[in-house]
């Protein structure tokens, strides 16, 4: 993480030994012209004593000092300019580590659909035609196949039993079918109650922990028997799977891939199916909870997204919603609607958090210039020591954000990592330098949030002129 800081104040340096190359012979030209301006003060004055001269030494060193802070402050810029790359490294490198812990490449979005719950019974249906005597030949010759326009499908999934009968009517046939159906009548569920939580992933991928408990009865006079089927999702590899109806385990599922129960339930008798299990699904997750638009007469889900989320177009919006949990409490339904829940891609906080790293170099010149602009005021110039160490400390507590921001998290390093420096600086400039550096500290942090920029920054500035009017009264001075 180093080297990029390294690469940034060598290219400040070699672009200021650049410019100070090209102003080579102006710099030249500009010395001479003082050298013989003072020769020629010197050659006019008898003794050299009607002249003052100045403290050249004293002059030279501060000059040498400012030249030192106009150094830093270049290589500061440099050097604070390179944390955004190296944030943007720092984050896509996480993403790839957590790629590789939670590797979610082949995730698809998750459609569960709600159980059914139904009575169920044998009906005979009996169909019977009068086929004309050729009718008969072309039976013998193509099979039964060409009476398949005038009868329902055999090969249905609710017929339990086929007979076909042939008799003779005069000159005609009468041709007999008895076909034993399944018949179910829909049975409403008392009570639903979903619960789902997510594990936020790499990327829109998440891990879903479903729990389902549905109740339903026998609200007949008479005894029925009931049948319970709950289809899995078809996308997402299942695990941590439990289907339960009361006591029983239902441990395999059907021909048609749902886990079915079949029980008899006397008038008045209730039963509850419990469903967990757990999915790695991706960019949305869908609930029907009409499915086949049966009826639901209390439904209850809850989710906690662990993250924000939308809703995509035409679901049903939440009865109420938190920071933690969102909640459906709908009564009677039958919709065809689903709960539509889509996790958008989390770019919000990183680029609020990139945006403030790009701050940086800028806060770090505004700090400058606000201990310079607290010297005028007070009528006291920093001394230019001071000033370039509390400058060097100052630039490692903004460096300090993206080493810290890996620990606590963008929002706490951008206010606590440069408090130190704050500190220190007021103690070497002295306490008015407070109105400088720590403005200047918190101003980066100020960018996290995008729609209160402007109004965070109108607080800042009037707690800095607040703070500025009573260290005026009485007046305080800058050290030197």
């Amino acid at each position: 993480m180093i080297t990029p800081y390294v690469q940034a104040v060598g290219g400040a340096l070699g672009g200021l030994v650049a410019l100070l190359t090209r102003l080579a012979l102006p710099l030249a030209v500009l010395f001479g012209l003082v050298a013989v301006a003072a020769a020629c003060a010197f050659a006019l004055s008898r003794n050299g004593a009607a002249i003052e001269w100045p403290d050249w030494r004293r002059s030279g060193s501060r000059t040498l000092g400012y030249a030192a802070v106009g150094l830093l402050a270049v290589t500061g810029w440099a050097a604070l300019g390179a944390t955004l790359p190296i944030a943007r490294s720092a984050i896509e490198w996480k993403g790839s580590a957590e790629a590789t812990s939670n590797p979610v490449p082949d995730a698809s979005p998750v459609f569960q659909s709600g159980p059914v719950v139904g009575a169920i019974s044998e009906r005979t249906y009996t169909r019977t035609l009068t086929l004309p005597p050729d009718f008969l030949q072309r039976i013998g010759e193509q099979g039964v196949g060409v009476l398949s326009p005038y009868l329902s499908d055999p090969s249905a999934e609710n017929v339990l039993r086929l007979s076909d009968n042939f008799r003779r009517s005069g000159s005609d046939v009468v041709f007999t079918r008895e076909v034993t159906r399944l018949n179910e009548e829909p049975i409403p569920f008392d009570d639903s109650q979903v619960r789902v939580k997510f594990h936020r992933l790499a990327g829109r991928a998440y891990d879903a922990d479903f729990e389902g408990r549905y109740s339903f009865a026998n609200s007949g006079p008479e005894p029925i028997t009931a049948r319970f089927l709950f289809s899995l999702p078809g996308a997402g590899t299942v695990r941590d799977l439990n289907v339960r109806i009361g006591d029983q385990v239902i441990a395999e599922p059907n021909q048609s891939g749902a886990y079915e129960w079949k029980g008899d339930l006397k008038p008045g008798e209730h039963r509850e199916a419990t469903v967990h299990y757990r999915v790695i699904g991706a960019t949305t997750w869908n609930y029907d909870l009409g499915s086949q638009r049966r009826r639901v007469r209390q439904f209850r889900l809850e989710a906690s997204p662990d993250g924000p989320v939308r809703f995509q177009r035409g679901s049903l919006q939440p009865s109420s919603t938190s920071a933690k949990e969102l909640k459906w409490d709908l009564g009677s339904v039958v919709t065809a609607q689903q709960i539509a829940i889509a996790f958008p891609p989390d770019i919000a906080g990183r680029e609020s958090y990139l945006q403030a790293l790009s701050a940086l170099p800028a806060t770090f010149l505004l700090f400058l210039a606000g201990v310079v602009i607290v010297g005028i005021w007070l009528r006291v110039a920093p001394e230019p020591g001071r000033l370039a160490i509390a400058m060097v400390l100052f630039a490692f507590g903004l460096g300090a954000v993206t080493v810290l921001a890996s620990y606590v998290g963008p929002p706490a390093a951008l206010i606590l990592a440069p408090l130190p420096a704050v500190y220190l600086a007021v103690r070497l400039l002295g306490r008015p330098a407070v109105l400088a550096a720590l403005p200047a500290a918190l101003l980066p942090a100020t960018f996290l949030s995008g729609q209160h920029t402007g109004l965070l920054i109108l607080l800042l500035a009037i707690l800095t002129f607040s703070m500025a009017f009573r260290i005026a009264s009485p007046p305080s001075r800058l050290a030197v």
